[in-house]
């Protein structure tokens, strides 16, 4: 078996691309067994609470609303947890042990961005969430999110109007 984190990143995408291919599926699979065990030593954080109220108003499976979240919490998060940002960038390749803090961390979040782009993760726009309803529905949902607890893990524990503006960043 091979490790997540030490594969290469073409091998992380290579699943994607192709179902058939068995070691990227081995791979996947222990990453997701990897992510699994995580959580539950764990907690969730501001990414699953803001995932939830997208799901139960949009139908929005919870695995994608994490995607496309996930960018946009991590850049609003890294400010107060930027040497624990910075070495998951190193741990998944995104920046080497040369590069300071601030740039590794910078790197994870461009590293989310374009997995999310290669993996052709939609915006709730693209995946035919209307914009009225959405933008509606933000007040709410940033409630329901902040009720759920979650945020309350999270590097920054938001307040409701900075979930409101996670949720219109990643609208379009």
């Amino acid at each position: 078996m091979v490790a997540s984190l030490s594969l290469p990143r073409i091998l992380r995408r290579r699943v994607y691309a192709d179902g058939t291919d068995l070691e990227a599926r081995e791979a996947m699979m222990l990453a997701a067994t990897q992510a699994g065990i995580a959580f539950s030593n764990s907690s969730v954080a501001l990414v699953h609470g803001m995932s939830r109220p997208i799901g139960a108003h949009f139908h929005v499976a919870h695995g994608l609303s994490n995607a496309m979240l996930f960018p946009a919490v991590t850049a609003f998060s890294v400010p107060a947890a930027e040497s624990r940002y910075a070495d998951c960038a190193r741990a998944l390749g995104a920046a080497t042990d040369g590069d300071s803090d601030p740039l590794a961390a910078d790197r994870l979040v461009e590293a989310l961005r374009a997995l999310c782009k290669d993996l052709e993760v939609p915006t709730p726009q693209a995946h035919g969430i209307d914009k009225d309803e959405w933008f509606r529905l933000s007040p709410l949902m940033a409630e329901q999110a902040l009720a759920s607890g979650s945020p309350a893990n999270n590097p920054v524990v938001p307040t409701v109007d900075e979930i409101q503006d996670l949720y219109a960043q990643i609208y379009a």
